[in-house]
């Protein structure tokens, strides 16, 4: 848990690099720690051609879908069943264990998909933004790119 904590950290910093401080009062961009107008320290997040809000939630969901690519979470189960589980032959015919188990038993296919995702974020192997899964090693290498700039 305290690696995702620390990813979210990063990623709450990362955000704030690429955001701008919004001034929603005077509706504009602040430099700065209060608005020069109606020096107001409430502000929202401003990323150029993408929005305003507030929080970074959003802006770290905009970095990742913006910089990573999300995963396949079919494609992941079907390589750890067919790892696991040996290929099924019937006479002269053999077909994969994931192919098996998504024609036989669609709706145990599917809980065992979601499963399998689970337990990769809870291993901190995957992170969950926007309903999407990436690659926590390539968030981390976008990061690095980030913490660079």
């Amino acid at each position: 848990m305290t690696e995702l904590m620390t990813l979210h950290a990063r990623l709450d910093a990362a955000a704030y690099k690429i955001s701008d401080n919004f001034c929603y009062s005077c509706y504009k961009v602040v430099e700065g720690e209060f608005c020069p107008t109606c020096h107001s320290d409430d502000f929202m997040r401003h990323v150029e051609g993408v929005g305003v809000e507030y929080g970074t939630e959003w802006v770290i969901d905009h970095i990742i879908q913006d910089r990573c690519e999300s995963v396949d979470d079919e494609a992941l189960f079907d390589e750890m069943m067919d790892e696991c589980y040996p290929e099924i032959e019937i006479g002269c015919c053999s077909w994969s264990p994931s192919h098996v188990m998504s024609e036989l038993d669609p709706t145990a296919y599917r809980i065992g998909v979601q499963e399998h995702v689970d337990s990769l974020v809870e291993d901190c192997q995957l992170y969950e933004s926007d309903g999407e899964y990436y690659q926590v090693f390539d968030i981390e290498e976008m990061l690095i790119d980030i913490e660079a700039e």
